[in-house]
């Protein structure tokens, strides 16, 4: 089986060799998705995966599988089995998809999901943490300690304030957690008292390590507080606010909006995004904006999933969607069961920019004359801007893999979240007209992220602490929401740099897809802790979270 980066190079010659037959007519038809695909042989290491043939119009060429949006190694068309890695307790989705010579990629194949048994059963409890130590700043207490020891590995810290779980800071043997935890929007003027504890893989947990105690100063710090607006049960994608404080948010998997008063009263439903569709993944309708004259023209814009691509379309709002009044303005945006992009926003220049994921056809990113892996950038009414860098093109900028948050600062520049595949995260600053390097370099890995013309990120994650979704600017500081790290990070933009970085919330409300500003200048952000990989409606378990901010 092919690793991942392989996969580039097989497709390089693959397209090397169609193209000796200059008369035939260019190959755009993918493949159909794989079927049969089922797992046998579980082991706490391995798991085998078997499927059906795929066809194409020309030949199926390879098989790429999958877990949970992460390319995991390929195989040729005439290998329809693989024996891949697990990680044993850790659940996985697998799926497959399949490629032609040309490179078209099938949408993906039924998921099969695999929990690992362990090895062997540990009753050891990891050592008690040490060293541990709290310091106040304001209303916001760091703390740190010494990493515990175990005979197998320490995955996990609960870090408790006054007998109450404050936080979960999570990991792996080859990602081990962090040791340090930072506590906001605590009370002014209040003793606390801390522990850690330190726990295993199957659950065994250490004696408290601490305690340390400390008092909270007299004002608060960067965030003075959080407070839970509304629960949901279908997954909220994007969301914005009105210039009244009304918030819209997009149920991802019923294809609807909803309203609700800014304290969280009067949530209704307000009608449904037609043609919207899932991907039995993480489609569905996706991101939300609102025109920069919505107080007169009451466009709202959505981005969302069909059966065949992802689109941008507008409709107006006046209490309920006017699905009459509805435009479609990007059609053929690459769709797959992960890898769909979805977040939009207007810029200072009055132009809609949108992030699109590369629909699980890495070379499509680097495809000027393909929609996917791309910044899109459009006027309001779905024309192609005369000052875009690529004549009678929607691309801004290209060479992403699955970037979902965007973003402007005060100086008008647009910033970027962007998905790695297994490796790094990134936070990108975009520029017009530029290439940030996917597939050949994944944040700052890869033997081609040197290449002439490549915008390196500036700032990586390790994918285990971050897989950061959405992100917001207020005051020029930069808040970015994280799944698999389960934080909200906070850094100050200082130039081209982002210095000052803290993690807050982490493990305290699980998996964070959404943070968005509020009319006010605090923040708005949601969960994504259940049912976010199936496109299965009301299966969820979510929390609208309202952050007020300090000046610190």
């Amino acid at each position: 089986m092919s690793s991942p980066r392989a996969l580039l190079a097989a497709s390089t010659a693959a397209a090397v060799l169609a193209g000796l037959t200059a008369a035939a007519a260019p190959d755009t038809q993918p493949p159909t998705a794989p079927t049969g695909l089922t797992a046998g042989d579980l082991t706490c290491a391995t798991v085998t995966l078997s499927w059906e043939a795929a066809t194409d119009d020309t030949g199926v060429a390879f098989y790429d599988l999958y877990h949970d949006g992460q390319a995991i190694g390929s195989t040729t068309a005439d290998v329809r089995t693989a024996t891949v890695g697990v990680v044993a307790g850790v659940r996985w989705g697998f799926y497959v998809n399949a490629r032609d010579a040309a490179g078209n990629v099938s949408q993906a194949s039924r998921t099969v999901s695999v929990t690992p048994p362990f090895c062997a059963e540990d009753t050891t409890a990891p050592s008690v943490p040490s060293g541990l130590t709290a310091t106040a700043a304001g209303t916001e207490v760091t703390l740190r300690w010494e990493a515990a020891t175990d005979d197998v590995a320490v995955t996990g810290y609960d870090v408790v304030r006054d007998g109450v779980t404050a936080g979960r800071l999570t990991g792996s043997a080859a990602s081990p957690p962090d040791t340090t935890f930072t506590d906001v929007g605590l009370a002014a003027d209040a003793d606390h008292t801390y522990t850690v504890i330190a726990r295993d893989a199957q659950g065994n947990a250490s004696a408290p390590g601490g305690p340390a105690r400390v008092r909270t100063g007299s004002s608060c710090a960067a965030v003075c507080g959080i407070t839970q607006v509304t629960t949901e049960r279908d997954l909220p994608w994007g969301l914005v606010q009105l210039p009244d404080g009304t918030v819209l948010y997009a149920q991802r998997d019923l294809f609807t909006v909803q309203a609700m008063a800014a304290d969280g009263t009067g949530k209704h439903g307000i009608g449904t995004i037609p043609e919207a569709a899932g991907t039995d993944g993480e489609g569905g309708v996706l991101g939300l904006a609102i025109s920069p004259t919505f107080e007169t023209d009451r466009w709202l814009y959505v981005y969302h999933t069909t059966e065949t691509d992802n689109r941008i379309v507008r409709l107006r709002y006046d209490g309920t969607l006017r699905t009459e009044s509805l435009e479609t303005l990007v059609t053929g945006i690459p769709r797959n069961k992960y890898h769909n992009g979805g977040r939009l926003r207007f810029g200072p220049d009055g132009a809609l920019y949108a992030a699109t994921g590369d629909g699980q056809d890495p070379d499509q990113a680097q495809d000027l004359a393909n929609l996917g892996g791309k910044i899109l950038r459009l006027h309001p009414d779905g024309a192609v801007p005369e000052d875009n860098p690529f004549p009678g093109s929607y691309v801004w900028s290209y060479g992403h893999r699955n970037p979902q948050g965007l973003a402007f600062d005060s100086r008008g520049r647009l910033w970027m979240q962007e998905f790695g595949n297994s490796v790094q995260d990134e936070t990108n600053l975009v520029v017009k007209g530029g290439n940030y390097g996917w597939p050949a370099c994944e944040g700052t890995i890869g033997d081609a992220c040197g290449t002439p013309g490549f915008i390196a990120p500036v700032l990586t994650y390790p994918v285990a602490s971050a897989s950061c979704s959405g992100i917001a600017i207020v005051r020029d500081v930069l808040y970015i929401a994280c799944l698999r790290g389960t934080r909200l990070y906070r850094a100050v933009i200082d130039g081209d740099r982002l210095t000052g970085i803290a993690q807050y919330y982490a493990g305290t409300y699980g998996r964070l897809r959404t943070v968005e500003p509020a009319v006010d200048g605090g923040l708005w952000l949601t969960t994504s802790t259940r049912g976010d990989k199936d496109s299965v409606p009301r299966n969820s378990d979510e929390r609208i979270f309202k952050i007020t901010l300090g000046d610190g």
